[in-house]
């Protein structure tokens, strides 16, 4: 069976060490693992065993490294699986971190979604915030929950950015044209934007 026959803490990182086995270097492995695995020179060890220790390692590191990724900013699933395996970690290791990450209420696409709403509503439309939502891997019923929880108002809000694209200009039916379009574009509906752009009538 392998023989580990060296182990060293690493320079850079000390809280992660270097593993020989058989003579050669093996792996790179948390110090708590090697800790509770009470690893040490002469101990043999089966493949399975070592593959086993080595996962366990990546999932403390990976955990570590997943937890310091959303207590900067709300993330969801989605980008915490990305950016777990954009540092190559396999499948089986971040679906555990998500895991831990949704039980330890780290992770919450819901409250996410309501989050996020609330702070690109008055710059944005509902059919726009939907599709960026999506597109961060926030599933509809999550979306649609976050909406029972907020209070937004699209009309008033596209009022707010039809106002402010047309400052400084002439409320031409021109300009109105673009205004209406420009908020199409920034996903309101064609009632929200309607409305609107009469009130900019009402208000020349």
């Amino acid at each position: 069976m392998p023989i580990i026959t060296s182990i060293k803490v690493q320079e850079k990182n000390k809280k992660r060490c270097n593993l020989f086995v058989d003579g050669e270097f093996y792996t790179g492995i948390s110090l708590e693992s090697a800790l509770k695995y009470r690893l040490k020179n002469g101990m043999e060890l089966s493949q399975s065993e070592l593959a086993e220790i080595v996962l366990e390692s990546n999932k403390v590191e990976a955990l570590s490294i997943s937890i310091n990724y959303v207590t900067k900013a709300l993330k969801t699933k989605k980008q915490v699986k990305e950016y777990l395996l954009g540092k190559g970690y396999s499948n089986e290791v971040v679906w555990y971190c998500v895991d831990k990450l949704k039980e330890y209420k780290y992770i919450d696409d819901s409250e996410y979604a309501k989050r996020y709403i609330e702070s690109v509503s008055k710059n944005q439309g509902k059919r726009l915030t939907e599709y960026k939502l999506m597109m961060k891997g926030v599933k509809k019923e999550d979306i649609s929950s976050a909406y029972e929880s907020c209070d937004v108002s699209y009309k008033e809000s596209a009022f707010a950015v039809a106002e402010k694209h047309i400052k400084n200009k002439e409320r031409t039916n021109e300009n109105l044209s673009k205004t209406y379009r420009y908020l199409i574009g920034r996903g309101f509906s064609y009632e929200e934007a309607n409305f609107a752009i009469s009130k900019l009538k009402e208000d020349d």
